[in-house]
């Protein structure tokens, strides 16, 4: 029955293209994704994301060692977003519908008044033009990938314009199982008035046969043996269906020196299909043995979901070489939560080199609760550009964080009230040095508690953050930047005790640096390279009497990134590119007694950009892990295992018509 839906969408998606290329396909053309290029896209090495490529030291789910996300710190072209999504409390957002994700930290973070700390996830929205524009993409890859994108804009006034697209996708995921996504985006662009825009959106993705874990946990630090990665370690009954929707509307306002932002959203993220089961392997042991478990949860009666949003108003003016601006801002988020329910049974003992066909659970879930939250704030901020000399900002908010359960475990609601408040400052030593500075405190939500939890979905209220960075900015030549920066980030820390149980373990703090330098030094060179180091330590109790070790486990020490790409005008559209990446060796365990592997891994590939009867269009090589490393991943105080993605060669095709 999954099957069969997801052909009636295939079949309706591929009406409407025919119904948008019969639009679209007469008029003259714009390039639009073929010039899509993350590598010569990033500012730094920090992070970017450009349609389906990603380069960069963090990401949206980790920055400095902790989550934008979960930080609260995620931007939907430059306004508050809360956004739910892959079935697991993470975020998926269209690739329809955001064009780039950047990860801004330090100096390019400065310029977002009211930050928190770990960094901000900038979203940016496909905005429709004024031109008429078709583009598609076509993908295939080894392992079990098909898929195909359209992406659209259509002028239908002179104010008002439509954009989006679709997208369908057979693909096998990091457990060798194959899965379908369906994924469509609709977006409007009206302009009011000559200084009034209004830009509604809808966004709908769905993935049929999606699979929990496996989840593997090793029994010491004596790792279990590598399996072929080509074999599933799920079962056919633990597939379930997902899907995330996201719309709202952004609005635009500016008069004379004032300048108003609206924007309004809602996230929704719910499994289809009733309940769900998931497999885990515990006390993995060297020889592949696991005592074998099933976790039945709950069907997801109700979504999980967030309305959030942000009204900023902004007044500048200028004074000689100076710019102030003032703002005023109001933000909030409503969110409601599904937790709990499951119910676990032991099943025996299998081995992962010999994975079986296992008959479905026949026992029921208990039943699942419902947490939610209600955060607002509102506060004013200042920031100075002084041409030639610096920047400086400062921020102050007021927030309330209240939350509370219901049906399983009801909780009356705690209400937290906190002033929140950041300042930074930056310097222009010469036309090419600058040096900056900043202090943020934040409030965040704790982590949620995971399936495998004594106390599975549970979580805390709202957790207190601080960071302070500092660091340069340096044009190496024209062309060429480097940027430096140390920084430290000190929050509670939440995992499973020796019981099992999820809840706070003490505190810890981050304390590292990160460089990157990118640029294109030479003509038809592009550079993106960076490193960042982190020492994180933990202090409280546990720590003291001997529990747990000083240094929290699955935290990256150093991380190093070293991308090019080369492809001078005399090659006619073709370039070569590459990428070695870096973790280095990491504490994997709660006492400290020892250390995941170091992983390293190459990609390498090449483009060529030509014309295809008279469209621009790119043909795109690429070999991930060329090497086909395999290591064992060690996550948590439990000792969680995931192994490193297997090697992928792919082939895309992209035409702008």
């Amino acid at each position: 029955m999954r099957l069969w839906g997801f052909v009636r969408s295939l079949k309706l998606t591929m009406l409407i293209t025919a119904a948008v290329a019969s639009l679209c396909g007469v008029r003259p053309a714009l390039a639009q994704r073929a010039d899509e290029n993350a590598l010569t896209s990033a500012e730094d090495a920090f992070g970017t994301t450009v349609g389906g490529e990603t380069i960069g030291l963090y990401s949206a789910t980790s920055a400095r060692g902790f989550s934008p996300i979960r930080a609260g710190n995620l931007r939907l072209d430059g306004l508050f977003f809360d956004a739910r999504g892959g079935g697991g409390g993470m975020v998926r957002l269209s690739n329809r519908l955001v064009g780039q994700n950047t990860i801004r930290v330090g100096l390019s973070a400065q310029s977002y008044p009211f930050p928190a700390p770990t960094g901000i996830a900038d979203f940016t929205v496909r905005v429709p033009g004024d031109a008429y524009t078709l583009s598609t993409v076509f993908r295939a890859a080894y392992p079990e990938t098909e898929a195909f994108e359209l992406d659209t804009q259509i002028p239908v006034s002179e104010r008002f314009s439509l954009g989006g697209g679709f997208s369908v996708d057979r693909s096998t995921n990091d457990f060798a199982r194959i899965n379908y996504n369906l994924d469509g985006t609709v977006i409007a662009r009206w302009e009011v008035a000559d200084n009034v825009q209004v830009m509604p959106f809808y966004s709908r993705s769905r993935q049929l046969e999606g699979a929990w874990g496996p989840f593997l946990f090793a029994a010491s630090s004596d790792l279990p043996p590598k399996y072929d990665r080509s074999k599933t370690l799920t079962q056919d009954w633990a597939a379930f269906d997902n899907d995330d929707a996201n719309f709202g509307m952004i609005s635009r306002a500016n008069w004379a020196d004032w300048n108003l932002s609206v924007g309004l959203f809602r996230s929704i993220s719910w499994r289809r299909g009733g309940d769900s089961a998931q497999l885990h392997y515990r006390n993995l042991r060297p020889n592949g043995d696991a005592d074998m478990f099933i976790v039945r949860l709950s069907g997801q009666t109700n979504p999980n979901e967030s309305t959030s949003g942000e009204a900023r108003l902004a007044r500048s003016y200028i004074e000689g070489d100076r710019r102030h601006t003032f703002y005023v801002n109001a933000r909030g988020k409503r969110v409601q939560n599904g937790f709990g329910g499951n119910v676990t049974r032991a099943i025996g003992i299998g081995n992962i080199l010999n994975p079986v066909p296992l008959p479905p659970p026949n026992f029921l879930p208990g039943n699942r609760g419902r947490e939610y939250v209600r955060q607002y704030s509102g506060g004013v901020s200042y920031q100075m550009l002084w041409k030639g000399v610096g920047e400086f900002s400062a921020g102050l908010q007021r927030a309330t964080y209240t939350r509370f359960t219901r049906i399983v475990d009801p909780t009356p609601p705690e209400t937290t009230n906190e002033w929140l408040y950041n300042a930074t400052l930056a310097a222009y030593l010469s036309s090419r040095l600058v040096l900056y500075s900043g202090y943020t405190r934040g409030l965040e939500d704790a982590p949620r508690a995971p399936p495998f939890a004594v106390n599975s979905g549970a979580s805390a209220s709202a957790t207190i953050s601080d960071q302070i960075d500092a660091g340069i900015r340096y044009t190496v030549i024209p062309g060429l930047t480097l940027v430096g920066g140390v920084f430290q980030v000190k929050k509670p820390f939440f995992d499973l005790d020796t019981t099992g149980f999820f809840g706070r373990l003490g505190d810890v703090r981050h304390r590292g640096y990160e460089v990157s330098l990118s640029g294109s030094p030479v003509p038809g060179l592009t550079v993106v390279t960076g490193i960042v180091g982190i020492q994180a330590r933990l202090s409280g109790v546990l720590v003291d009497n001997g529990t747990m070790g000083p240094i929290p486990p699955d935290i990256v020490p150093v991380t190093s990134l070293l991308s090019m790409q080369y492809g001078p005008k005399t090659w006619n559209g073709f370039s070569v590119d590459g990428r070695v990446s870096h973790n280095a060796p990491y504490i994997a365990d709660v006492l400290n007694t020892f250390k995941s592997a170091a992983v390293t891994t190459v990609d390498v590939g090449a483009r060529y950009r030509f014309q295809l009867g008279g469209n621009p269009a790119l043909l795109r090589f690429q070999i991930q892990n060329l090497l086909d490393v395999w290591e064992w991943q060690v996550q948590g105080t439990q000792r969680e295992l995931r192994a490193t993605q297997r090697r992928k060669v792919q082939l895309q095709l992209t035409v702008d018509y």
